[in-house]
């Protein structure tokens, strides 16, 4: 289910959603996209805002699976990546701090700081710019709809093995079953 549709500038920007929208009924209070180099690669990092205060906020939300898509304007998905959350930040950091390597993402901090739990962060592997024209949408799905995705585009051949396995791992250490 699209929490939420956002069509894209091919520049940062911050969208705060209208009271009384779809996306508002579900808690999204906005959403940020920037860019950020990861490793020398630029990415369109995508920031959603929860508003976990609200009476009626399903709090699965927090840690449930959520994609960020970019789609084209046929509707065809460009690229998306799987959401974080906090359980996950904080085991990421963890393994990191140890010295660690068996956990794979980014870690964003601010001040030292881990993002709050109602702070959600995906990061497309796309420059910012490539985004222009295309759609943003926030997805919530569940485990066996992400694995079967994964096992889709390997058979549509649009990724390969390596890219398989590396995707399927990113989903286990996120969301262990």
């Amino acid at each position: 289910m699209d929490l939420l549709r956002l069509e894209l500038i091919g520049g940062p920007g911050r969208v705060e959603t209208a009271v009384g929208s779809p996306a508002w009924e579900r808690g999204v209070l906005g959403v940020d996209v920037s860019a950020l180099a990861v490793e020398g690669v630029d990415h369109t990092v995508v920031q959603v805002l929860f508003d976990d205060d609200a009476p009626a906020f399903d709090r699965d939300l927090l840690d449930a699976p959520l994609v960020a898509e970019l789609r084209r304007p046929s509707g065809e998905v460009a690229v998306r990546d799987l959401f974080d959350h906090d359980r996950f930040r904080q085991a990421l950091r963890a393994d990191q701090e140890s010295g660690g390597d068996e956990l794979r993402g980014v870690l964003v901090l601010t001040g030292g700081e881990l993002p709050p739990p109602y702070v959600r962060l995906a990061f497309l592997p796309v420059d910012i710019g490539g985004t222009d024209g295309t759609t943003l949408a926030v997805v919530r799905t569940d485990l066996p709809e992400l694995v079967m995705a994964v096992d889709d585009a390997l058979e549509r051949e649009e990724i390969d093995e390596t890219e398989h396995r590396a995707l399927l791992t990113s989903i286990e250490q996120r969301h262990p079953a």
